[in-house]
């Protein structure tokens, strides 16, 4: 495990911490890919501040990597720009995927990324902003409790926020893919719910 100390990144810039999370996530993807673990999948846990932060951006420069081994990211965000969707934002590219923190008192979590049982990046709480922050940034490339204590607080932080994409109605769902809509009419009638 590596630590950074605060001083040591100070005048780091943000395309410095986008470049190094890029390499780190690049290693894990190299590791997956030697040992033959990208025929599983997989999923990456993201806590950020939104999908500008440099580790979301980092994730987006390998997006199309990571889909053709077949691994998704859960992403928790603080803020999201209306104009700019995420979901078309590889690879946030699922809705029922991203979430949004609504409770201001949330913010206090700090960014982390999870990408293996003994590999996660944690960075600088949610409340600061991203080009002020400098004070914290860890990288754990061969550390099982920071990971599964990052796993933890993901999963917590995940019960506390709200979807960040509406679930459309049925009646959408239907006209979006009618094949569903002729499934439901071939079940037989006493078998149907009313």
């Amino acid at each position: 495990m590596s630590n950074e100390t605060p001083s040591l990144l100070h005048g780091q810039s943000i395309a410095e911490k986008v470049a190094k999370l890029t390499a780190f996530i690049g290693d894990d993807l190299d590791a997956r890919s030697a040992h033959g673990l990208h025929i599983t999948g997989g999923c990456y846990l993201l806590i950020a501040r939104s999908p500008e932060s440099p580790v979301a951006q980092a994730l987006r420069s390998h997006a199309e990597r990571m889909a053709s081994m077949g691994i998704r990211v859960r992403a928790i965000f603080s803020e999201v720009d209306s104009a700019h969707p995420v979901q078309q934002m590889g690879p946030f590219a699922m809705p029922s995927e991203c979430r949004i923190v609504r409770d201001q008192r949330l913010l206090a979590a700090h960014e982390q990324l999870v990408l293996a049982p003994a590999t996660a990046w944690v960075g600088d709480c949610m409340r600061r902003d991203p080009g002020k922050r400098d004070a914290l940034e860890n990288y754990a490339a061969n550390c099982a409790q920071t990971c599964a204590h990052a796993t933890r607080s993901f999963e917590s932080l995940w019960r506390a926020t709200a979807p960040l994409f509406t679930v459309p109605p049925l009646a959408a769902a239907l006209a979006q893919m009618p094949e569903i809509g002729v499934a439901a009419e071939s079940i037989p009638e006493g078998l149907q719910r009313q």
